[in-house]
């Protein structure tokens, strides 16, 4: 009988040695330091910035057995053994957040141990463990093995962890805990959801967070990455599955770099390839779900598994950002993000987010405030709009109302300072105050609980010294604020929004009117308006000539009502639910004379404003749908304001001003942000 064994043997070694990695390119990138080797089996890296000193920044890499660690490098690879943590049981992946424990913020380092189903806490840079012996995970389950890591913070500073295992069920695979601090100094997780689905194809081990735009992506291996809401009251909904074509076999360790407030690149390890795929952070015009690659490159890494970037200027060896790679030779290999952007990329200078290069430039911006702008508002003089002027909020203790003329110059007679925290600001025109007509600015003076009402153009007070709202409520807290003027009786409302209120009658509604001292005075004549309870309601704004209230339910959607009391307080509109990244914010009204023109949304932490049809669509007037977003240079804009109104040849269609956090207001001109 033949003896087959050596047949068999040579078979094997053949396959096997089909099944080496692949061949590296000549074009493939080398890196510009490669780590020292871990005893075992490198896995996935971490990088954290030493705000005070970015070239002492570390690289925290996991060694990937039972009696492996967590190892920590200098930015020229060598291991720092004094901070490295040795000992853990099969340490897989790892990240890092900010942590506010107390009056104390640091740094975290969130390991999973594999073998004790159990995720790791250390703070950065000591490297000393805070998690009283481990957090357990996938408690209740057959199989646990937690495999891969990423940390959120919320807008709120709140911390989670999202944990990944080998195996589990096709839905409900990703376990997301929420990480606190407790009496004793250590931190604590609490399971706050299970969600994520599952091809079963292969495992889940590569998680990334976007903690700017709020969104959780995860690598279904072999099958694409997926993508999900990370704050868990947004729900379970998959957003996308992408990167599902050309890769080799496994899709493994993800990482972001942002190139600006809301844009970017996910990168996506193709593991038996040696490459990495680069996606757009930001999507498409029409669709932030529609993540499209943008530039494959070839690495000198073999099989990676883990990755993480960084823009942050890090000194001399990576001025312009880091990239580092998981090789299978036990090492970690760091790139200079300038190597891997070429000529294809774009580059966030010396780490700080930049606009693309389609932002739209304003025509002026304004002088600066004290404080911090948040809200802005436009009065147009009716007798020539050449002296109208704009009105802008300074948010602090101490603030004011700034005004400032059409070149951004601020008109000093005109400010009103010494304001107890002012909101937002909105402005009507011809009130009735003791039988004389005069326009009115109306502002939320939030530490005073009141409202304050100003006299135009002279800026004067008119209110007495403040109208209290919100009595009736525990919290008062007023921040939005938007006014309506009845188109029949010519009377005028104040629609105000606190920092907190109940899931319904959130806003509140007030009649200006004359006092019979002649002071503007209020009478409070309704609540409503539903309220996700997911963030808060800031934005508000009213469309006077076809009686509707929009505002911005923060974090989940823009809703509309009827401005009339009389009509009732049914909800007519939820829309922009899936348009945003995270926070939804100011809402200004651009009006043609036939009823049509365009609702400007903020898309705050993307610095664009999403554009509404005023009119809704075809026979659906409470239709909203996208039509298009713009980008302006504007920084995590709170508050806006526009005019349809022709005011000097500088803005014959009319202005645009937006909020800026640089203590500044951006003012467009109209043509810019919609040409024909």
């Amino acid at each position: 009988m033949m003896n087959l064994r050596p047949l068999f043997i040579l078979t094997i070694i053949l396959f096997q040695s089909c099944k080496q990695a692949v061949q590296h390119s000549e074009n493939a990138l080398r890196p510009k330091i490669i780590t020292e080797q871990t005893p075992h089996d490198t896995d996935d890296p971490a990088i954290w910035i030493n705000e005070d000193n970015p070239e002492e920044s570390l690289i925290i890499g996991t060694d990937k057995n039972e009696d492996g660690g967590l190892y920590v490098y200098d930015l020229n690879g060598k291991i720092i053994e004094s901070k490295t943590v040795k000992g853990l049981k099969r340490p897989n992946n790892v990240d890092i957040e900010e942590f506010e424990m107390g009056e104390e913020e640091f740094s975290i380092a969130v390991t999973t141990e594999r073998l004790t189903n159990k995720i790791r806490i250390f703070r950065v840079p000591e490297m000393t463990p805070i998690d009283n012996g481990g957090i357990p995970v996938f408690e209740g389950e057959e199989l646990r093995a937690p495999m891969g890591v990423g940390l959120y913070k919320d807008a709120d500073d709140q911390v989670f962890a999202f944990v990944g295992r080998k195996s589990g069920p096709t839905d409900g695979y990703i376990w997301q805990y929420k990480l606190e601090g407790d009496l004793q100094g250590n931190i604590t997780g609490k399971k706050i959801r299970e969600f994520g689905k599952y091809s079963g194809k292969n495992e889940i081990e590569a998680i990334v967070v976007d903690d700017e735009l709020g969104y959780v992506y995860y690598s279904d291996e072999g099958i694409g990455v997926r993508k999900y809401y990370a704050d868990a009251d947004k729900g379970n909904e998959e957003l996308a599955l992408f990167a599902t074509q050309n890769f080799t076999e496994d899709h493994e360790g993800l990482s972001i770099y942002q190139t600006d407030l809301g844009t970017g690149y996910i990168i996506v390890s193709d593991q038996q390839a040696n490459k990495f795929h680069l996606f757009s952070r930001e999507g498409t015009n029409d669709n932030p779900h529609d993540h499209q690659v943008v530039k494959v490159i070839d690495l000198m890494t073999n099989e990676s598994d883990g990755s993480e970037v960084t823009n942050a200027s890090l000194g001399t060896l990576f001025p312009k950002g880091l990239f580092v790679a998981m090789s299978d030779d036990k090492t970690f290999h760091f790139y200079s993000w300038e190597d891997i952007a070429g000529e294809d990329l774009l580059i966030a200078p010396d780490g700080l987010p930049q606009h693309t290069k389609n932002a739209i430039h304003p025509k002026y911006i304004t002088e600066k405030v004290v404080f911090d702008t948040d809200d802005p508002a436009i009065w147009i003089d009716k007798k020539d709009p050449s002296n109208s002027f704009i009105i802008g909020t300074d948010k602090e203790d101490g603030g004011g109302l700034y005004a400032f003329d059409l070149q951004g110059k601020i008109i000093k007679e005109k400010c009103v300072l010494d304001l107890q925290r002012p909101n937002n600001v909105d402005i009507a025109y011809d009130f009735k105050l003791h039988g004389n007509f005069v326009d009115i600015a109306v502002t939320t003076e939030r530490s005073n609980n009141q409202l304050r009402i100003f006299s135009l153009p002279d800026m004067k007070p008119i209110d007495g010294g403040g109208l209290p709202v919100f009595t009736d409520r525990e919290i008062s807290d007023p921040m939005g604020i938007a006014l309506y003027t009845d188109q029949k009786t010519k009377e005028i409302y104040a629609i105000v929004g606190p920092k907190t209120g109940p899931a319904t009658g959130y806003l509140s509604q007030y009649k200006i009117h004359s006092s019979p001292k002649g002071t503007a005075m209020i009478t409070k004549v309704r609540d409503f308006g539903n309220y996700s309870g997911v963030k808060e309601i800031e934005a508000i704004a009213v469309d006077n000539e076809l009686g509707y209230i929009y505002y911005s339910d923060e974090a989940y959607g823009v809703r509309k009502y009827y401005a009339d009391p009389k009509k009732g307080d049914e909800e007519l509109a939820l829309f922009g639910t899936k348009d945003f990244g995270r926070d939804i914010e100011g809402i200004s009204i651009y009006k043609n004379d036939d009823g049509t023109g365009y609702i400007l949304i903020s898309d705050q932490q993307r610095n664009t404003f999403n554009i509404y049809p005023r009119e809704g669509a075809k026979d659906a007037p409470n239709k909203h749908v996208l039509l298009k977003s713009v980008e302006l240079l504007t920084l995590e804009s709170d508050g806006s304001d526009v005019t349809s109104v022709a005011i000097n040849e500088e803005f014959p269609k009319g202005m645009f001003v937006g909020m800026s956090t640089d203590k500044t207001f951006h003012i467009y001109d109209w043509r810019d942000i919609m040409p024909e």
